[in-house]
């Protein structure tokens, strides 16, 4: 008899990703960050995690970066710029797309012993930067 899905299993069902244990490998569209996620769904709510899961899953080339780090950093960033969240989700998306999430994974666990999250979420947040602010408001910064 298999249990019923939790509410956080539901919900990533409507997006196509599915959570697996730590000991079993991943595949495509699966992620281990059950941690990661109830704590940004619990903090910021459903929504915020799903325009999250968003910006990885549907992007061209990111679609399974489904990693802690990785969406750990992205809400950290959207929280900190709402503006982009909430008056430019459509570019935000088509952002994502010319991202490559997965090569600055790679530059943030080189940098260990620096928290990787940390480190991604400087390497995301400049690339984001350079496409949706405007050459002056970025200096005004």
């Amino acid at each position: 008899m298999s249990r019923p899905k939790g509410q956080l299993d539901a919900l990533l069902d409507g997006l196509g990703i599915r959570l697996v244990p730590i000991y079993r490998r991943r595949e495509a569209a699966q992620s281990h960050a059950r941690g990661t996620m109830h704590e940004i769904r619990n903090e910021y709510g459903d929504g915020h995690l799903i325009f999250v899961l968003r910006c990885i899953k549907q992007t061209k080339n990111n679609r399974d970066e489904l990693w802690s780090e990785t969406i750990g950093a992205i809400s950290d960033i959207l929280i900190q710029r709402p503006d982009w969240a909430l008056e430019r989700a459509g570019d935000v998306l088509e952002a994502f797309d010319q991202i490559p999430l997965g090569v600055l994974r790679g530059e943030a666990v080189a940098r260990r012993p620096w928290p990787v999250r940390a480190s991604l979420r400087m390497l995301i947040y400049k690339s984001l930067e350079s496409i949706l602010d405007e050459p002056e408001q970025r200096l005004a910064v």
